[in-house]
């Protein structure tokens, strides 16, 4: 091997060694939850939450994604993603992760796609009168 050849592939595999190992890993087996010991209110009069006025709005506090279904129709659940730990987001119907695509059910929280491997944790949603509790 001529020394020209030796330096070029010396410097290639040097090179190589500054690129950082997460590149060639896929995406990690860890699977995120939201909060446990959920127990908070909203209030709906209040105009910090005016999203959550009309039918398909929502609105994440506290680590929770609240989605005005319809009517009096509310549905909460983990607003981290079970996949890469992002936060969730909610539009067309459609729970979704911004970070890899993944999307959930708005109705269960269950996984409609993408590579989450678990899904929302759902909590339970009670109104009286213009206040909604969120409870595990």
């Amino acid at each position: 091997m001529e020394r020209k050849e030796f330096l070029k592939k010396s410097l290639a595999v040097c090179g190589l060694s500054l690129i950082p190992v997460g590149i060639f890993e896929s995406c990690s087996k860890q699977s995120y939850s939201g909060p446990s010991n959920v127990n908070f209110t909203v209030d709906l009069s209040n105009s910090g939450n005016a999203a959550l006025a009309a039918p398909g709005g929502s609105l994440v506090v506290n680590g929770v994604i609240i989605i005005h279904i319809g009517g009096s129709v509310y549905h909460a659940f983990s607003a981290t993603c079970t996949h890469a730990g992002c936060t969730v987001g909610y539009s067309s119907g459609t729970i979704y992760c911004p970070c890899h695509g993944g999307t959930y059910s708005p109705n269960t929280g269950a996984v409609t796609g993408g590579p989450p491997p678990s899904g929302l944790t759902a909590y339970t949603v009670t109104q009286s009168g213009t206040v909604l509790t969120i409870k595990s």
